[in-house]
């Protein structure tokens, strides 16, 4: 894509209808995201079994280390680039894009190291019981094996948002997702590899986010800017880790509250709560995919007007913003909890206590839907107008603080049902905060 048509992708006069548009393709590609793990799931429990599914929640908070930092470089970095463009400097730019490469492929390596090193402390650190070890292993080893994959999808979907190619990112993303979908159901059903076929089928999964990507870049070189040789820059590489750290600390901390919910479920009601978690965990992080999703294609609108100095476009995006994040809450919790029992029977059949307490999870879990949105877009403000630090507060106190309070808090008091209250709870209570901080910062940023 030339710099023309992406400045009128950025710079376009959104209206109601139209900011829809631009923003659904990417809402639809962290939706597909979400699939991604559900697949693996409904694969795992129709030929391993049930309780086998637990492997996937157990390996969340890994997998949730090496997305967030994936998409807390590509977040810091696409503000960093995309600022960059909107002031004319597209050979800055590009530098900047090839630190950004250098870094992530430096950091797979060292994840991916450590985790095999440490393989079993990490996974009993994780919840694996001596029950479910056994289904973790294989998908552990097999995925750890692959971070830099998953560093760089994570990271390079943003990056092609980032572009205004949110509907190429979109079919990037589903390709990849359905080519998962094959490949699960040829490596467990035809191949009988069990676990490690759902892990690898993943894995390949990934990889067509890659692809596109050197095809964009390299090949085609389709971007505004180019891979440019660059010198180290450890400044702005820690300036681009900075800003993109609230979308990290998003990230990071589902993973580290996921691990929590992990020894909760189990101490509530044992290894099969363990299982029933992780069908919950999915719903949660649809839900999440929705806003991520969102925040993610107004995002680079916001940096690109923040250089360019148009105020003006800067308060209509964001009433528009908080308006379709209200719609949006409302019409996902509609909708899913029309579909709850459905889909809690895509995973275990009804009547069974895995689908009995999956469901009930699910239920209580919804009216976070209304809140989380806000939160999410908020801090992800922050991060378009690279006040890093601002923007890693809002999340962490969302994603870890508050979340933290409410899961050991509600769970002392009410058993299994505070386990799921917790959610809606510390979205509720997050929302308060935020709003807090876009009041008191609105006069720097000139968004109201």
């Amino acid at each position: 894509m030339n710099n023309s048509n992406q400045d009128q992708e950025l710079s376009q006069n959104f209206n109601f209808w139209s900011l829809l548009k631009f923003v659904a393709p990417s809402i639809f590609t962290f939706v597909f995201i979400a699939v991604y793990q559900m697949v693996d799931g409904l694969f795992i429990e129709r030929y391993v079994g049930e309780m086998a599914i637990s492997a996937i929640n157990l390996y969340f908070p890994i997998v949730s280390l090496f997305v967030a930092v994936g998409i807390m470089i590509g977040t810091g970095g696409n503000a960093v680039i995309v600022k960059k463009v909107g002031e004319g400097r597209h050979k800055e730019a590009g530098e900047t894009f090839s630190r950004v490469m250098s870094f992530t492929v430096l950091l797979g390596i060292v994840f991916t190291v450590l985790c095999l090193v440490f393989a079993n402390p990490i996974m009993r650190l994780c919840g694996a019981t001596d029950g479910t070890i056994e289904y973790l292993r294989p998908y552990y080893m097999t995925l750890s094996s692959f971070s830099i994959a998953i560093l760089l999808q994570s990271e390079l979907g943003i990056l092609i948002i980032g572009e205004g190619k949110t509907v190429v990112a979109a079919v990037v993303i589903m390709v990849g997702g359905v080519l998962n979908c094959v490949l699960d159901y040829v490596f467990m059903k035809h191949l009988h590899m069990g676990i490690r076929g759902a892990a690898i089928a993943t894995v390949i999964g990934y990889c067509s986010t890659i692809l596109y990507a050197i095809w964009f870049y390299v090949i085609a070189r389709k971007s505004s800017y180019k891979l440019e040789l660059a010198k180290p820059d450890l400044k702005e590489i820690g300036q681009i880790c900075f800003n993109g750290s609230s979308d990290m600390v998003s990230n990071l901390a589902q993973g580290v509250t996921v691990l929590f919910c992990n020894h909760l479920a189990f101490r509530c009601y044992g290894e099969i709560g363990v299982s029933a978690l992780t069908v919950v965990t999915y719903v949660q992080t649809l839900i999440l995919m929705v806003f991520m999703g969102f925040t993610s294609a107004v995002e680079p609108v916001f940096s690109y007007h923040y250089g360019s100095g148009n105020v003006e476009m800067r308060k209509k995006v964001y009433r528009l913003s908080m308006l379709w994040n209200v719609v949006l809450g409302a019409a996902t919790m509609v909708v899913l909890f029309f579909l709850r029992k459905p889909f809690t029977g895509i995973f275990f059949q009804p009547g069974t206590e895995f689908y009995t307490i999956a469901e009930y999870g699910i239920l209580l879990s919804l009216p976070a839907c209304v809140f989380a949105g806000i939160s999410i877009f908020g801090s992800g403000l922050f991060t378009a107008f690279s006040n890093g630090l601002v923007s890693g507060v809002l999340s962490f106190i969302r994603t870890f603080v508050v979340l933290t309070a409410c899961l050991y808090g509600l769970t002392a008091l009410w058993g299994g049902t505070g386990l799921w209250l917790a959610w809606p709870a510390a979205e509720l209570l997050s929302v308060i905060v935020t709003f807090a901080a876009l009041r008191h910062y609105r006069d720097r940023y000139q968004y109201m």
